[in-house]
């Protein structure tokens, strides 16, 4: 069977397309009857079908890229996905003609595909189309920066494009051939490799190297054709009933955050919220009718079923869908899992939900004045294994694996009962349908062939379509209350509740406020076209990057197109933009210590820098900035000195220094020029007097205390006057010099990390031995170089409560290293807090948390166990009964790499008891991102140790991946980790079956 549209079939699609009689043009916009609430329950021959259902929905979207001043895109990846990923995802489904599928394309993704098929064109595009003869200085660093933006494994399908990724280091001695083969190799790898495979792209690839400029111009001339054929190819399917076509709110936003920043508090109590709170339903009622609206004109038909952005829903927004016109929307399992009130869908070891029940099958979402609407959620699960983890495996066992789970989830239920009730099980998976397959091999396309080909011959499970579900069977059951969350956590936490995330928000509502004033002072034009604008600023995409809960590898792009579409409001009112628009929210990459600061010290202020051993330094010679911090102040010096140390004689220059402190904050200088992060106060030396002021009042000058030497200058700044600041925290300062004040000190801010200064409380303290990182007594560690030695070796725990946080501090004997640029600093550890509020009342959950295979000793259990971590922190909170929930409040991880420490701040309205009373076990873990099935992110034990596999395992399904444990006399914990009976499954094993880890108690 072939895997894709021949270019036969395909003609054939869009002749089909142009002769249907029935396809309004663009402008004439269809409109769909709506589908009665009441539905018959449907009789469903066993022999065809068997009543058990696969919803399987790909979600396509990309953010609205901005454009350069030469209406030039800024990203390609609107392009590269139509020609990978979009026509072909579409295509392979076209060949099971038994396979039912749904495709979500968001409304800004169909927009940016029209105008790349109209003649628009993207930066990687243009600059690929230069001659190589002419490519300037400027052209060549884009392209060697840019042009190796795709996976390993597809560059490593050329063999021409391996070797000039082999060869980065050495463009300054590139041809102009390899050069222009770059050019041409980009967009190659960024091409589905059926196209590759048919003309007149197979003659490129076989000709490998040594393209000609003819080349570029065949090659781009199939890109338009690939992208133009995008959109009609979805049509049409939709047309012939194999697919169901969904769509977004216009700009793919957080619906309920547009509609009430507020509900931010419901899912994450702790949120940092904007000042200024965002309330617009009537932006959010819009974002819904032009995403349907505009679904409708480009695909003739207009759709019944949402996929909110982020799949982000809330009670209040239901009704936004139901009025216009929606009758479905789909959304995650931990949003389900929350409105019915189990806190979340705790899984067995085969993966299988023990609310399945629940999970598989469609809610709706009660309302007074509107039609109901149906909800169907996500299997996380088999969501994330076909996103995530799939791609490690063949195409054949992926695909065989994903029918297992579904036989084992059909094996599960009583598919009769349910089918006799009118409401059979449906199993909704739903994901990304263009980010995953580069991970895959050949794309995924061996994955996606046998996963259709295996559902098209099933006689247990049938693919549908959530429409063509509500149409067959009954009207599902209704929720009391649809809580607020998105796809993967029953919170907004990703897109608000940080302080970056905050100030975003609070320049939406700023421009918004700027825009309700600007309505009847501009013509109807120039306020209609503002408004599309801002409602494109409403995005979810910007937000996504702000914080440090995710990490694109360039996130200031983001901001930076967040803000430019923020500007295009006021450019289409045909006002001036306001300063506030040009400045960062994501602060330009700080400078990094050459040596940073290890203790509190306090050195004498008197221009000289010997005492500042314990203090930081920026600068190796020449020009040279150093730092300290106490309780009370923030000590700077700024000193000269030539290669030697000699001193060049009195320093006299003026200084400003902008600090990041507490208050107002502002991205300019008091004279107007933009900083790159947001200051809050100026410290100003002049002369002999130096004095501190708040940017909002400049002129209010407080002197402190200063000296100046014959080497430099140095001030001490309290924090009385610049705020208070924590152990942890990264005081950003930006230095001026000169006479006038113009030079900025290396053209960035300096990131002053503050070492552990707190005055913390401590009401537990303890040593462990060192040497015992080897769980049970033979662990090792796995054989990749990031595993260093003592990564994995606890000495220290200190619990402590400094205002209102509760203060966890975990030393280890290494290095604390971040080789994946974990947003929290931590890329291999993670370490576990086990809290038992009351020791030996036997209340609580006794087994650790998924995957530690490890328990508590009986009569004990923890009511709150928090896993630290560089990506995915939680806060598990378990009942008396022992039933636990996972939470995801926001609270602070902060780490000393250098110094080996994790220090956690967990704000106390979160944990309960007395804290003098608690009993607390502490473990540390190998952090996995690809964890095993029923396994919450930590790593494997094998027998003998891997790359990336922990060794000395014994085999036992029930053997710990804990490596050290917090306790003071050496050998015990490892004895307490190795008793417990081997077993083979852990089918049905409780805590009694597991190895133990012993808690601390104050009063031990």
């Amino acid at each position: 069977m072939t895997r894709k549209l021949t270019p036969w079939l395909a003609a054939a699609f869009l002749m089909t397309i142009m002769m249907s009689a029935c396809t309004p043009k663009a402008d004439e916009p269809t409109t769909t009857a709506p589908r009665s609430p009441e539905t018959t329950q449907a009789t469903v021959d066993p022999s065809v079908d068997p009543g058990f259902y696969l919803n399987l929905m790909w979600h396509q979207h990309q953010p609205l890229y901005p454009k350069d001043a030469d209406g030039v895109y800024t990203r390609p990846w609107v392009r590269v996905h139509a020609t990978k990923d979009y026509y072909d995802m579409a295509s392979t489904v076209a060949q099971y003609p038994d396979v039912n599928v749904t495709f979500n394309l968001t409304p800004v993704l169909m927009l940016q595909l029209e105008d790349l098929a109209n003649g628009a064109k993207d930066i990687y595009w243009t600059t690929a189309e230069i001659p190589a003869v002419t490519l300037t200085d400027e052209h060549k660093q884009f392209i060697a920066e840019r042009f190796f933006d795709v996976n390993p494994k597809i560059i490593a399908r050329f063999p021409r494009y391996q070797e000039l990724a082999d060869s980065r280091d050495g463009t300054g001695q590139w041809t102009d051939t390899e050069w222009r083969d770059l050019q041409v190799l980009f967009n190659l790898a960024w091409t589905d490799p059926d196209f590759l495979e048919s003309e007149p792209l197979a003659l490129l690839v076989a000709k490998g190297r040594g393209f000609s400029e003819e080349d570029k111009v065949t090659l781009f001339a199939e890109h338009v054709r690939i992208i133009s054929e995008v959109l009609p190819l979805h049509r049409q399917l939709w047309e012939s009933g194999q697919i169901e076509i969904t769509t977004t709110p216009l700009a793919h936003p957080i619906l309920p955050l547009i509609s009430d920043t507020n509900l931010a508090t419901v899912g994450d109590p702790t949120a940092l919220l904007p000042d200024v709170r965002f309330q617009e339903i009537p932006d959010a009622d819009d974002q819904v009718i032009r995403g349907l609206d505009t679904a409708e004109r480009l695909l003739g038909r207009r759709p019944v079923g949402m996929w909110p952005g982020e799949g982000s829903v809330a009670q209040l927004v239901m009704s936004l869908f139901s009025k216009n016109g929606v009758e479905w929307v789909a959304s995650g399992e931990s949003v389900l899992a929350k409105s019915i009130g189990i806190g979340s869908f705790e899984r067995t070891t085969d993966d299988i939900p023990l609310g399945a029940s629940d999970l598989y099958r469609p809610w709706s979402a009660q309302l007074n004045r509107n039609p109901d609407v149906a909800m169907f959620f996500r299997d996380d699960r088999l969501s994330d294994l076909v996103g995530f983890e799939y791609s490690g495996s063949s195409g054949e066992a992926a695909a065989a694996d994903f029918m297992r789970r579904l036989k084992s989830i059909h094996d599960s239920v009583d598919v009769q009962d349910a089918l006799a009730a009118g409401q059979p099980y449906v199993v909704s998976v739903i994901l990304d349908g263009e980010n995953a397959w580069e991970n895959y091999d050949n794309d995924g396309k061996d994955f996606l062939n046998a996963l259709y080909r295996e559902l098209s011959e099933s006689d247990f499970v049938k693919t549908i379509t959530p429409g063509d579900y509500l149409d067959r069977f009954e009207h599902p059951e209704g929720l009391d209350e649809v809580w607020p969350g998105a796809w993967f956590q029953p919170n907004f936490a990703t897109w608000i509740g940080e302080s970056e995330e905050a100030l975003a928000w609070d320049y939406l509502a700023a421009v918004r406020a700027d825009l309700k004033a600007a309505k009847g002072t501009v013509s109807d034009d120039s306020y209609a076209a503002a408004y599309e604008q801002m409602l494109f600023a409403e995005g979810s995409d910007w937000f996504w990057w702000y914080g440090s809960d995710q990490d694109s590898g360039n996130d200031g792009y983001f901001d930076t197109a967040y803000r430019e579409l923020l500007g295009q409001v006021y450019d289409a009112l045909g006002m001036d933009r306001p300063l506030f628009v040009s400045v960062p929210i994501i602060p330009a990459t700080p400078i990094g210590a050459s040596r940073s600061a290890s203790a509190a010290t306090t050195p004498v202020i008197d221009g000289q820098f010997d005492d500042y051993q314990e203090g930081g330094e920026f600068g190796e010679e020449d020009d040279r900035v150093f730092y300290a911090f106490d309780q009370e102040a923030l000590y700077l010096g700024y000193g000269v000195f030539d290669g030697f140390g000699a001193s060049p004689g009195r320093f006299d220059e003026p200084i400003e220094v902008y600090l990041s402190g507490t208050g107002e904050s502002f991205g300019t200088t008091t004279d107007g020029e933009v900083l790159g992060f947001r200051a809050t106060h100026v410290v100003k030396l002049n002369g002999d007097t130096a004095c501190v002021a708040a940017l909002a009042d400049p002129e209010e000058c407080v002197p402190v205390v200063f000296a100046r030497s014959e080497v430099g200058a140095e001030v001490a700044v309290p924090f009385e006057e610049i705020g208070l600041v924590e152990a942890g925290d990264t005081v950003l300062a930006g230095l001026r010099l000169g006479d006038p004040i113009e030079t900025w000190w290396y053209g960035s801010p300096l990131g002053l990390q503050v070492p552990d200064i707190s005055n913390v409380a401590i009401f537990l303290d303890v040593e462990d031995p060192i040497g015992d990182d080897h769980g049970p007594g033979t662990y090792t560690y796995p054989t990749d170089a990031v595993f260093g030695a003592g990564s994995y070796d606890l000495t220290r725990f200190t619990a402590g409560t400094e205002g209102d946080e509760y203060v966890f501090s975990i030393e280890v004997v290494a290095p604390i290293q971040n080789p994946w640029g974990s947003p929290r600093g931590l890329s291999i550890q993670t370490f576990d807090l086990y809290i038992d509020t009351d020791p030996g009342a036997a209340t609580g959950s006794r087994l650790l948390i998924d995957g530690r295979n490890a328990a508590l000793a009986p009569d004990n259990g923890w009511e709150y166990g928090i896993t630290i971590e560089g990506w995915d922190p939680a806060i598990y909170v378990a009942a008396a009964d022992g039933t636990v929930e996972e939470t995801k409040p926001t609270f602070d991880i902060i780490t000393f790499g250098d110094k080996g420490k994790v220090v956690v701040r967990v704000p106390q309205a979160l944990l309960s008891g007395d804290p003098g009373t608690w009993g607390i076990a502490v473990a540390i873990l190998s952090q996995e991102g690809f964890p095993s099935a029923g396994v919450r992110r930590v790593r494997d034990v094998d027998p003998s140790a891997q790359q990336w596999r922990i060794g000395g395992g014994t085999g036992d399904a029930n053997g710990t991946r804990i490596l050290d444990v917090l306790w003071p006399v050496e050998d015990e914990a490892e004895q307490l980790l190795v008793e417990y009976p081997p077993a083979n499954t852990l089918t049905g094993l409780t805590a009694d079956d597991f190895g133990t880890i012993p808690l601390v108690i104050r009063s031990q």
